[in-house]
């Protein structure tokens, strides 16, 4: 660096000076930041990502070797390097505005979060370092970048809530046929998480947002609860598609279990409301008695426990419901069989839920009937182990 400072004199050639920048911002591995803007906006996401972390990465660097060698130069020295830093400032700041002239997406706005924090503490100590003034070129540039890079997070942040729906709907995604979880809840609840990477950034940026509208909260204040609500709606609208009731309840339960889960084993709980996980596992409840009343409740009806025959008629009545009982359990299991419930517990409460439905019925009509002789009849306990092979896939 110090071969570098006589060319950053107030009186070096430019043509010098833009070369040597350009072999000192290599030396940190991003000179593509002279290039930025000239077809910026066609960059790959990935590549976006990738260009920021490095970008991150090397203007802490920077400002710490100039911090360092600001301590033991010259005042002629000090000034050199003043120039030096103002240059790759100025360079540096391209990615910054040409992240925000990106199209709006949910990655760009986790590059603007990822970029407005260096900004925002990197460059006032270097203006602090070198007495630059407000007027000075290079805070003159951070001020605005800064507000460029608010705008464009505030424009993202009321775009996302619209980019969880149609992703969802759109992206693709295959539907999963068995009900099990669907593939864009790990996607958009990995994302949430990686939202909340610079959570006071993000409450900071949008938290002033929308005050009025959301009763002084601000838009920071109730974004993350309501990303999770718009993922939620597109699986209910998902769920509508599939082709038997009971697979729905299956469908949104495994669903709802997998955004719980991922919520409350990370940060994202902080951002939820108190009450938030006790809602979703009364939904859950919901959804288990909602499968056994379209999957089981007709089932169990063909037992006809609640009518009482008379008694000349009941021996042939009861062989034609245990028939008719059998045939909708095969039914029912057949149509079955593919649906899967993944997480182990989740599987276990809903076996054990379906016996404790059907089996004491089923248990109880051969007590009350011991005369019936039905052709491939089984036992209670057959029946039980039966249903405990559903929810496998």
């Amino acid at each position: 660096m110090l071969l570098l400072l006589p060319s950053f004199s107030s009186s070096s050639a430019t043509s010098d000076s833009d070369a040597l920048l350009s072999r000192w911002l290599t030396g940190f591995d991003v000179a593509w930041v002279l290039d930025m803007g000239k077809g910026s906006e066609s960059l790959p996401r990935r590549e976006v990502g990738r260009r920021v972390r490095v970008w991150a990465q090397a203007l802490s660097t920077m400002e710490r070797v100039f911090r360092k060698r600001h301590r033991h130069l010259t005042d002629a020295q000090v000034a050199c390097l003043g120039n030096l830093a103002s240059a790759s400032a100025t360079a540096m700041l391209k990615l910054a505005g040409a992240v925000a002239k990106l199209r709006n997406s949910p990655s760009k706005l986790l590059a603007l979060l990822d970029v407005y924090v260096p900004v925002s503490e990197a460059f006032p100590v270097l203006a602090r370092m070198f007495s630059w003034c407000p007027t000075h070129p290079v805070p003159a540039a951070v001020d605005a970048t800064l507000a460029a890079l608010v705008d464009a997070a505030r424009r993202c942040g009321k775009d996302l809530r619209e980019s969880v729906r149609s992703q969802a709907q759109w992206y693709p995604w295959r539907m999963p046929q068995g009900g099990e979880v669907h593939p864009c809840v790990g996607f958009w609840m990995g994302y949430f998480r990686c939202l909340l990477r610079n959570s006071v950034t993000l409450y900071f940026v949008l938290g002033n947002e929308g005050k009025e509208e959301e009763g002084g909260l601000g838009m920071g204040l109730t974004l993350v609860p309501e990303l999770v609500a718009s993922l939620e709606a597109v699986l209910e609208e998902k769920a509508a598609a599939l082709a038997f009731p009971g697979l729905r309840h299956v469908f949104m339960l495994n669903n709802t279990f997998a955004i719980v889960r991922r919520a409350v084993r990370s940060d994202l709980k902080l951002f939820l409301p108190r009450d938030w996980v006790r809602v979703r596992e009364q939904r859950m409840e919901g959804y288990i008695k909602a499968y056994l009343e379209a999957s089981w409740a007709p089932v169990v009806a063909r037992l006809g426990l609640d009518t009482k025959p008379a008694a000349v008629l009941q021996r042939r009545r009861t062989s034609r419901r245990l028939s008719a009982f059998y045939s909708a359990v095969e039914n029912a299991c057949g149509a079955q069989r593919c649906w899967k419930v993944p997480n182990p517990v989740l599987r276990g409460i809903l076996r054990r839920t379906v016996s404790e439905n059907v089996v004491p019925a089923y248990r109880r009509c051969l007590e009350d009937h011991p005369e019936v002789d039905v052709a491939g009849e089984r036992t209670a306990e057959e029946l039980e182990q039966q249903l405990s092979d559903l929810f496998e896939g």
